[in-house]
């Protein structure tokens, strides 16, 4: 029932020609019945019947007038017998009631056929208006549809918009305030600029379809009131042909929308099958699109894995290296520490009853090695042990280089420990 609603649907100007011209043939028919009757019922109302006798041929030829000529339109087994002046007349009154009976009848139904004509074409004229106008009203619709679907979708794009920017502007403000303020104000100036943008393009495009839609109706309007005019110019000339030619136009008429239909019929095939091949095409695509988004996803987590799983190696290797180096180091550290002391001790001499010493003792130096201050930390025992030791250190100057430039220390501590 859906199907055969839908197949009168597409092709409603073929249903309303066929019923338009279903309802013509079966008015002629009911009006030739009609007049068929009333001629068989009025043939002998209100006329004489006449007398008829058999007479001699020979007496009526004699009698006959040079007007007077014999009635041979109808086989007589008998000839006729002469009929008095009175029943001539009256037979005379009734032919010509007859013949003016049959003369008004023929106008009647030559009157009664221009009207069914006239009537056929003010209901073609009708359905083709109503056509016009189902037309325009789907062509609004399909307007307004796609109106309300690219307002929708700018309405999606704007909030996806939105929403990206307030992403980015949030990121963004965790970082700086300042910026985040202004991203903001920004973000908005241009949501604004954007809107009054898609706003004034929506009211440009609402004038522009309403102008078209003017200008449709005025164009319309004017071909059918143009249509009308040739119409009613031609209609004189045209009745005695179109009285002539209606049966075989109507037959060349349902030829034709028999062939439109099946054509119809076939090119609504043809584009099913087009459509079904375009969704498969279409499900293919996406399902191949799909394939293609899970494998470069696979791949890119892959990638996300195997970049991890470097870092933490590199990380590691790092940290191996530090370790190493930091006690490589330690050690150049220890010992240039060592060479220093070692030096100093070199250089110091013993004061007399000087034993078991033991102090701290801070150096400042200069990149070359050059001792720039003395200070020691606690008392080496004695004021002669305390100088002695200072004269050491100077006497050291320049202290012994560090074994590479990254272990120099403007300032060295160590414990001076001779007797050790």
């Amino acid at each position: 029932m859906l199907e055969l609603l839908k197949k009168i649907g597409e092709h409603w100007r073929a249903v309303v020609l066929a019923v338009g011209l279903h309802a013509l043939v079966a008015g002629l028919l009911i009006f030739s019945v009609a007049f068929i009757h009333d001629t068989a019922s009025k043939g002998n109302r209100g006329q004489k019947i006449v007398d008829a006798s058999v007479i001699d041929t020979s007496a009526v030829r004699s009698q006959q007038t040079p007007e007077q000529t014999p009635d041979t339109t109808e086989p007589q087994q008998q000839p006729p017998e002469p009929e008095p002046a009175e029943d001539q007349s009256a037979d005379e009154t009734s032919e010509k009631a007859r013949q003016q009976a049959e003369q008004e009848q023929k106008r009647k139904a030559e009157a009664a056929r221009e009207q069914a004509a006239q009537e056929k074409a003010e209901q073609q004229a009708k359905a083709e208006q109503q056509a016009a106008e189902q037309k325009a009203a789907e062509q609004a619709a399909a307007q307004k549809a796609a109106e309300e679907k690219a307002r929708k979708e700018a309405a999606e794009k704007a909030a996806a918009e939105k929403a990206a920017a307030e992403k980015a502007a949030e990121q963004k403000a965790r970082k700086e305030a300042a910026a985040k303020q202004a991203a903001e104000e920004k973000a908005r100036k241009e949501a604004a600029q954007k809107a009054a943008e898609e706003k004034a393009r929506k009211e440009a495009a609402a004038k522009k379809a309403a102008e078209e839609k003017a200008k449709k109706e005025a164009a319309q309007k004017a071909a059918e009131e143009k249509a009308r005019k040739e119409a009613a110019a031609k209609k004189a000339a045209e009745e005695k042909a179109k009285k002539e030619a209606a049966e075989k136009a109507a037959e060349e008429k349902a030829r034709k929308e028999a062939a439109a239909k099946q054509a119809a019929e076939e090119k609504a095939k043809k584009e099913a099958a087009e459509k079904a091949a375009r969704e498969k095409a279409e499900r293919e695509a996406k399902q191949k699109a799909a394939e293609e988004a899970a494998r470069k996803e696979a791949a890119r987590k892959k990638a996300q894995q195997e970049a991890a799983r470097r870092k933490e190696l590199q990380k590691a290797l790092q940290q191996e290296a530090a370790g190493r180096r930091d006690a490589a180091n330690q050690k150049a550290m220890a010992q240039y520490v060592q060479a220093i002391r070692d030096k100093v001790e070199g250089n110091w001499i013993r004061p007399p009853g000087a034993s078991n010493i033991s102090c701290k003792v801070r150096v400042k130096q200069l990149p070359g090695g050059q001792i720039s201050n003395v200070q020691l930390l606690g008392s080496c025992g004695n004021e002669a042990v305390d100088r002695s030791v200072r004269q050491a250190i100077y006497k050291s100057d320049p202290l012994p280089s560090p074994p590479s430039d990254n272990l120099f220390q403007s300032d060295i501590e160590f414990t001076f420990r001779p007797d050790q």
